[in-house]
């Protein structure tokens, strides 16, 4: 995190809450007071995107939890005898699409 904003003592209670509604309510940063001036903290672009990436990496594995759930049901239809060709056709797309995000995440 870095310091985005600040303001510098002696302030006014008004401009204390303007910063406070402006860096935090607005902007999202968070407010620290310190000796000598109130702080404005958010993140970095680095931070941020390393956020976003994590994120976008538990939503692939949450699809992949999902396919690979819909495997299984295919799998156990076919291997029970239960299955039609259509469902040997699902299971071989749903793997393929497991390959192609488990592909998006060894490249994250």
């Amino acid at each position: 995190m870095e310091i985005k904003a600040t303001l510098q003592k002696p302030y006014e209670e008004k401009d204390r809450l303007d910063f406070i509604v402006e860096q935090n309510h607005k902007n999202g940063y968070e407010i620290k007071e310190t000796e000598t001036a109130l702080e404005a903290w958010g993140y970095t672009a680095e931070e941020i995107a390393e956020q976003e990436k994590q994120a976008h990496k538990a939503e692939l594995v949450a699809q992949l939890d999902a396919l690979d759930l819909k495997c299984i049901r295919a799998l156990r239809a076919i291997q029970a005898g239960q299955g039609t060709q259509a469902d040997t056709e699902k299971l071989a797309d749903l793997e393929e699409q497991a390959a192609e995000i488990r592909q998006q995440l060894q490249e994250l």
